[in-house]
């Protein structure tokens, strides 16, 4: 059985996942306020547009949830990459980070050295998110 939800669009999941993920990965160099801002965008466009189906096994909860955490705290990581990068220009202006040796190009080796935090960001957010958003909508046996 298969349950439609009208006005919701189940594919605001997938869209807003390869949008993010194409900015953050294209972008060369360090992160900017445009990653937070299609971060924003594509979290509201999430927020307005999905909501769960109702799941049919224990299985189909634990996925959707963890597949929405990951999503989410995808947008999230983006949201606030901007203020990871400005964090680790700090730290290497004032000498608490070092880049490489090998680094030519000082705007590429910061954003590589900042990928690391927004990756934990990411992971956090999502661990997060999933978690909550199983709490929220748990599996629940069809009533006889």
């Amino acid at each position: 059985m298969t349950a439609t939800m009208r006005g919701v669009d189940q594919g605001a999941l997938t869209a807003t996942t390869f949008t993010t993920v194409f900015v953050l990965v294209m972008d060369d160099g360090e992160y900017d306020l445009l990653n937070g801002v299609v971060g924003l965008v594509c979290a509201l466009i999430l927020l307005a547009y999905y909501r769960p189906l109702p799941a049919e096994t224990p299985f189909d909860a634990r996925s959707g949830a963890w597949a929405f955490g990951a999503v989410a705290g995808l947008q999230v990581a983006s949201g606030v990459s901007w203020l990871v990068q400005f964090a680790v220009n700090w730290a290497v202006d004032n000498g608490l980070l070092e880049l490489s040796e090998e680094c030519r190009d000082e705007s590429q080796c910061r954003g590589d050295e900042a990928d690391l935090y927004v990756v934990i960001v990411w992971a956090a957010a999502a661990l997060v998110l999933g978690y909550k958003h199983h709490e929220r909508f748990p599996y629940r046996p069809p009533s006889a």
